[in-house]
């Protein structure tokens, strides 16, 4: 790296300091805006490439000839030949040499120090400021009066307001499947969004295709909402799906129902077994706060619900299988009401499932207090069925040596007889009804897959309904949403009254709750999983759904959980499926 010896190091940091900051949704959930009008002028910092210098090629003037001397000989010698003459004329000289000398009088080579050092431990947080050197009051005073932003101010701004919500499907980290690229992934149309409100995120998820029964191609969507950290969805993304994979594609391609059920069991619970297995062998045979204990028993001290959906496209038969409190329903047209309703796909698995309870306390007979009946928690824990969690399948003294030697979490206090958890899935199988788009007798199926972050505030049905209006609004966009002529532009303003259907009792402490409902459905997204989340998240109640987003951690988690969504459309997609030329596969929808 190159810098100018005019400004110097100073100059770096009033660069840094006096950058413009863009209006964006930092990871502090904070809006940050601010310019700079009355900036000082500031020698600009230089960046220079690497620098190459071309080689300079004399050509020859003659040939020399080689020397005899005689022997003994005194005289003078002499070259036969034409006489040479310089290629490198003096001015050429002179000029490089006046060239060099301005170069290195102003510009120094100069390798990294202790302030791009500091610049470096805060990146991916570009409104950090830790520099701050001034050479008097008066550029002290600047900074304090046009460069310290007030975080409120821009969302006081109708303007600034739509801009945000314009940018909601970058926010949510949307990604589209589109019907070109269906033909040449060979997966079903879906849309997707990962909205992080925990910071790091523990909602993982995956899609692709791999062989099934009979090695012949299948589809897989699976969710993996992780608690206590984000590693075991994150095991998870890494593991089910190959493993998965590799089970069926062992199967005869006649293989029955019950079988593929069985497979498809065997693998989860296997997965949960060698992952706890392994954590277990670590802690017995390491040594205290040894690194190699700690990174196996990571994934064992976290915990993560699954929902895996595979689709033989074949027989146009889908299994869902789930574990934890993620849902997939089908949304499937009614021709007699002339509406799309909702059936299930998978149980949430929780203490208000009468099953699980029953379940539960079969397995554990005389401890009817492990199970809340007033938050459906089983032990604290607010699902029934999960991979990892420790402390819900371990004995409570080796959860306490793991406590004195791993820095573990202490045992639950009413654990008795564990295994209270167990990551066995609940399996259904669904017949999928495909068309044509172009048929209009008939509509596909959908599905909607989602993370607890999206049912907390909407139920099945009005997710359905939502996506329900979103096809119609499809449909008259001509494949637009934003196209729809009947689209209703959201309206901002600095009202200062509670949205519509939002509760909360500052007396009894009861936090801030809403419902989606079809009343506050905002049908403008292109992307469905997009629109999904902006309506759990308020819909035209456009105060709530910004005070959610402007929200800093980590209390945004108490508003609203992470969220993933997937919504799969299993239209049949008509095309010759040929790839892009020259063979290069399109990917800018793949969400990693």
């Amino acid at each position: 790296m190159l810098q100018t010896r005019w400004g110097g190091i100073a100059t770096r940091f009033n660069a840094h300091n006096t950058r413009l900051t863009s209006l964006t949704r930092t990871g502090t959930s904070s809006y940050h805006a601010s310019t700079t009008p009355h900036a000082p002028t500031v020698a600009r910092r230089v960046h220079i490439g690497r620098s190459r210098v071309s080689s300079i090629t004399c050509a020859r003037a003659g040939t020399l000839r080689p020397l005899r001397l005689p022997t003994g000989s005194s005289a003078p010698l002499a070259i036969d030949g034409p006489t040479l003459h310089s290629a490198f004329p003096t001015k050429t000289v002179i000029f490089l040499v006046v060239v060099v000398a301005a170069g290195l009088y102003f510009v120094e080579i100069k390798t990294e120090d202790w302030a791009d050092h500091v610049l470096a431990s805060f990146a991916g947080d570009p409104s950090a400021t830790p520099l701050h050197f001034y050479k008097d009051r008066e550029e002290v005073d600047h900074w304090a009066h046009y460069h310290i932003p007030n975080p409120s101010d821009p969302l006081k701004d109708p303007q600034v307001m739509k801009q945000i919500s314009d940018q909601f499907a970058k926010i949510a980290f949307g990604w589209e499947i589109e019907p070109e690229e269906s033909l040449e992934f060979e997966i079903p149309v879906t849309h997707g969004i990962r909205f992080r409100s925990n910071e790091p995120c523990e909602d993982y998820y995956a899609i692709g295709t791999a062989p099934g029964p009979g090695s012949k191609p299948w589809n897989y969507w699976s969710i993996y909402d992780g608690h206590a950290g984000r590693h075991t969805a994150y095991h998870l993304q890494w593991t089910l799906h190959p493993s998965l994979s590799r089970a069926l594609s062992n199967l005869s391609p006649t293989s029955t129902s019950s079988v593929i059920h069985a497979t498809i069991k065997d693998v989860f619970t296997s997965l949960d077994d060698e992952l706890m297995s392994r954590a277990k062998h670590a802690a017995n045979w390491f040594p205290a706060a040894n690194a190699a204990a700690i990174s196996a028993l990571t994934p064992a001290f976290s915990g993560s619900c699954a929902l895996l959906a595979a689709f033989d496209p074949e027989q146009s038969k889908l299994r869902v299988a789930c574990v934890g409190d993620s849902r997939a329903i089908l949304g499937r047209w009614d021709p007699l009401e002339m509406k799309y309703v909702a059936q299930p796909l998978s149980t949430d698995q929780t203490g208000f499932n009468e099953t699980e309870v029953a379940r539960i306390k079969e397995a554990h007979p005389g401890e009817e207090d492990i199970l809340d009946p007033r938050s459906g928690r089983l032990l604290g824990l607010a699902v029934t069925r999960a991979f990892g969690d420790h402390r819900w399948k371990w004995d409570n003294d080796f959860i306490k040596q793991l406590q004195s030697q791993f820095w573990g979490t202490a045992p639950r206090p009413q654990s008795k007889t564990p295994p209270y958890l167990t990551a066995e899935p609940e399996v259904t199988e669904t017949d999928i009804v495909r068309a044509d788009p172009k048929d209009k007798s008939t509509k596909s199926d959908f599905m909607i897959m989602a993370s607890d972050g999206l049912w907390d505030n909407i139920s099945s049905e009005h997710a359905v309904e939502c996506v329900e209006r979103w096809l119609e609004a499809k449909e008259r966009g001509n494949g637009k949403v934003s196209q729809d002529p009947r689209m209703q532009q959201p309206i901002f303003s600095n009202s200062f009254n509670v949205d519509e259907g939002v509760e909360y009792d500052a007396e009894t402490g009861k936090q801030i709750s809403w419902k989606a409902e079809p009343q506050y459905f905002a049908i403008e997204d292109d992307n469905a999983a997009v629109c999904l989340a902006r309506n759990a998240m308020g819909g035209t109640r456009r105060g709530l759904f910004l005070g959610l987003l402007s929200i800093a951690g980590p209390l945004c988690r108490d508003a609203v959980d992470d969220t993933t969504v997937m919504v799969v459309f299993f239209d049949r997609i008509s095309g010759d499926g040929k790839k892009k030329a020259g063979g290069e596969k399109k990917s800018s929808w793949w969400p990693w």
